[in-house]
């Protein structure tokens, strides 16, 4: 049998479905479907910090975050490594700091998020550490996106300034890319359509 890892690159509250409980249905279904591993949205703080610890407590599998501090510490675990037939696969997640302004602030308060720089750094020291735990692999949960709003806080700007990260699982922009190619940061990207949010 085939070895699989199902991931997610947060939002995964939004849906429709998971609205009548405050989003706790989302990682009801989730667990159900057997996920391993996602990292947190901007939508996962539609109902505040507290609802989401909550509904995160009844979580099957590790929520990674870790550029989210709660009163200057962090609020989630940053990182972990899967082993799959041999292979350690490190992964860590982000958050796009765009949730500060998107969510309703007052259901954001005590949280702050690293951007910028900070970001960078707070990913390059996840990368880091799993390697130094024996990843062979690393893999960024990215909730950035692409959009040039988003700068300089995408997904893009994140692998331009990092090194030892071997894939981006993206999320934030709801976009949908034509075509697959090795990403080059400093070239432009991809022909892409953009779906609605």
């Amino acid at each position: 049998s085939r070895e699989v890892i199902l991931a997610d690159a947060g939002d995964y509250s939004r849906h429709n479905l998971c609205q009548h409980h405050e989003g706790a249905d989302a990682i009801e279904m989730m667990n159900v479907a057997g996920y391993d591993v996602a990292t947190l949205g901007n939508h996962e703080f539609d109902y505040g910090y507290p609802q989401l610890k909550e509904n995160l407590s009844k979580a099957d599998f590790a929520v990674l975050c870790a550029n989210i501090l709660k009163d200057g510490e962090n609020a989630f675990q940053g990182n972990t490594i899967i082993e799959k037939d041999g292979v350690k696969i490190g992964f860590f997640g982000l958050d796009t700091p765009e949730a500060q302004t998107k969510a309703n602030p007052a259901l954001m308060q005590g949280l702050s998020f690293y951007a910028e720089k900070e970001l960078y750094a707070c990913a390059q020291a996840q990368i880091d550490e799993l390697r130094a735990n024996g990843a062979d692999i690393v893999v960024c949960l990215a909730h950035l996106g692409v959009d040039k709003e988003s700068a300089p806080n995408r997904s893009t700007d994140l692998y331009a300034n990092v090194t030892g990260l071997d894939f981006i699982i993206d999320g934030h922009s709801h976009t949908v890319w034509w075509r697959v190619r090795t990403v080059n940061p400093s070239s432009p990207p991809a022909p892409r359509l953009k779906t609605s949010a």
